[in-house]
């Protein structure tokens, strides 16, 4: 069952193979040294790279432009919520079970995400070798440094009936 509904999310994700592998392989050097030098210069191209986030799509949209609200998965460590990102799709494939098979998948810069997750915990690929907490204080702080690395908002458009 489980492999079933992996199959079903990598499908799509076939396109992104090698999506952030290089990435990936850096946070795995930046976990096995004990100095953090190596994640010191890790995180620019982490919050600079795309990242995924898992949740559900609400039915109704929240406004006039059809944009629903997406209610993102939160894993519970220690009694507290925390929200899981990731840098790949196969990474994304720890949130499949039985019971919890169907999501919507949404892809964003890590400065964005950052940006609106405050007060929130979040955990890199959990359950996995290529794992790292962030607290809301360093995800402040992160997003903060690196906004230069944040693909610019669209810009809102304004309604016919603003512009007479």
């Amino acid at each position: 069952m489980v492999e079933e509904a992996f199959e079903k999310i990598t499908d799509w994700a076939k396109e992104f193979k090698d999506f952030n592998s290089e990435l990936e392989e850096r946070i795995l050097e930046a976990n096995h040294d004990d100095t953090k030098v190596k994640w010191n210069k890790l995180l620019p191209d982490l919050m600079g790279a795309e990242v995924f986030i898992a949740g559900q799509y609400s039915g109704q949209p929240i406004d006039d432009s059809g944009r629903k609200e997406l209610n993102i998965v939160m894993i519970q460590k220690d009694g507290h919520a925390i929200i899981p990102f990731f840098t790949s799709p196969e990474r994304l494939s720890v949130l499949v079970n039985p019971q919890n098979n169907q999501f919507d998948v949404l892809k964003l810069n890590t400065v964005r995400l950052f940006e609106s997750l405050v007060g929130k915990h979040t955990v890199l690929n959990p359950m996995s070798s290529y794992t790292r907490m962030f607290t809301p204080f360093e995800m402040r702080i992160l997003a903060a440094e690196n906004a230069d690395k944040a693909p610019a908002l669209p810009e809102k458009e304004e309604k016919s009936e603003d512009k007479e």
